[in-house]
């Protein structure tokens, strides 16, 4: 699956990608987005390039579409040694560009060709402007393209376009365990008493002995798992519809998967009983494949076999375990199996927006120099980034969920959270944080 087919596709191929990824904004109206008259440019970058980003100052009657007046763009789409104002250096930007290099994540596509998958993990984009990732870019260019051609016949954008259409926040599950197998102790004692180093490292006695107790506690006591029954309660109550995504490898294990994937067997009475109870509350089922199956089409095909055969449905939602990911092989070998809706693009040590924005796409294929067939839907915040990685003080939890869903509402955006239904137990204790996402999603979403 790998290629070093990394040109930039043509400016017509751009501009007609950027355009049909964002249509939700337009309605039918592309032609309106055609005729703008933006400068168009072509550019080469080298692989292992980091990301920069360059803030451009909106005109006076487009300035609610960006942040502080402002919207940050790849800084290969500003024209070079500019000596013209900067208030009007907003005409000479390709935004076509900006697009596509934006979401297509076009310099983390290079990275990759040059020193091979991140998978997702953003410590390892060294040199990488951050900014891209705490805000829906792309979708603020879109709202301010919308705006520009409105602005040019002299018309109100809704009543040129129609009235954007709702947010949807898609709440999902990764079902990484049913038990604490002892491979889930050891894994999450390590990673209990990591945090606690860090503690002590940053002078955090008080919280380095609190996860110290927490990381004993953890191993050594047992405690029932199932907690579907209380999961599909409270999003019942909270009128959420979810996406459960189930693992579905039963080939014998080597040692390596015992230690990362899901220890359960879809095909057991057990899981059959929680697909029949899922099902019935109208939540959807997906795929969640095991930590090796990123590139591997046999892999895919059998564990989604295995999960149809289980539930009695055609699955077509996915997202790969561990977030393992590569631009060149993942989707492609998700398109060739029928899978149709992708939510790996995430990172797993932070939340924000990959690809710098809240849509529903169809990503391009650089093997084949047109979209692929599947779509993708970014993830933007899971359990672990609150819990774990950011080591947020309980009251500010609340504060960076609400940021990340505040900023796809703003922009009319489309995007999905993941929490892990084992974290509901008194093992992690994570269970108030995931009813506040709860009435999070259900009061922006009315």
């Amino acid at each position: 699956m790998s290629s070093n087919n990394y040109s930039l596709p043509t400016k017509l191929e751009i501009q007609t990608h950027s355009i049909r990824s964002l249509s939700q904004y337009w309605k039918n109206k592309e032609f309106l987005i055609e005729k703008l008259p933006i400068k168009r440019v072509m550019i080469n970058i080298d692989s292992g390039t980091p990301l920069r980003m360059e803030s451009i100052s909106l005109p006076a009657w487009a300035i609610h579409h960006g942040i502080d007046g402002c919207i940050l763009v790849p800084s290969e789409c500003v024209p070079r040694n500019y000596q013209g104002d900067k208030k009007n250096l907003w005409k000479e930007i390709d935004w076509f560009l900006a697009i596509f290099l934006l979401i297509e994540c076009w310099h983390e596509r290079l990275w990759e060709n040059k020193f091979g998958p991140i998978h997702s993990y953003s410590l390892r984009l060294k040199g990488w402007d951050e900014r891209a990732w705490e805000r829906a870019w792309v979708n603020r260019i879109g709202l301010f393209l919308r705006e520009w051609a409105a602005h040019k016949i002299g018309e109100p954008n809704e009543h040129l376009f129609g009235k954007k259409d709702k947010a949807e926040i898609k709440m999902t599950h990764d079902v990484d365990a049913i038990k604490k197998t002892w491979a889930i102790r050891f894994k999450q004692t390590a990673f209990i008493l990591f945090n606690a180093f860090r503690a002590l490292l940053h002078g955090n006695f008080l919280t380095a002995a609190r996860k110290i107790k927490k990381s004993l506690f953890f191993f050594f006591t047992n405690e029932n798992w199932m907690v579907f029954n209380k999961l599909l309660a409270y999003e019942k109550d909270a009128n959420v519809k979810s996406t459960f995504h189930f693992y579905g490898d039963l080939q014998k294990k080597s040692l390596k998967k015992m230690l990362i994937d899901p220890g359960y067997r879809i095909n057991s009475n057990v899981l059959k009983n929680v697909l029949s109870d899922v099902l019935s509350y109208n939540h959807e089922i997906g795929l969640h494949p095991g930590y090796e199956s990123w590139n591997n089409i046999e892999d895919l095909r059998r564990q989604k076999k295995a999960l149809e055969d289980a539930s009695g449905r055609a699955i077509v939602n996915v997202r790969q375990h561990w977030l393992r990911f590569s631009w060149n092989s993942t989707w492609a070998c998700q398109e060739a199996v029928g899978l149709k809706l992708d939510a790996t693009l995430m990172f797993n040590d932070r939340p924000g927006f990959r690809n710098s924005c809240s849509l529903v796409w169809r990503p391009w294929n650089v093997n084949k120099n047109k979209s692929h067939k599947i779509q993708a839907m970014p993830s933007i915040l899971m359990d672990s980034h609150i819990y774990d990685y950011l080591q947020l003080a309980d009251n500010d939890r609340e504060n960076v969920m609400n940021y990340w869903i505040k900023e796809c509402i703003s922009v009319s955006g489309k995007a999905a959270v993941l929490w892990h239904p084992h974290t509901l137990t008194k093992d992690y204790g994570w269970s108030d944080s995931f009813l506040k996402l709860l009435g999070l999603i259900k009061r922006r979403s009315e």
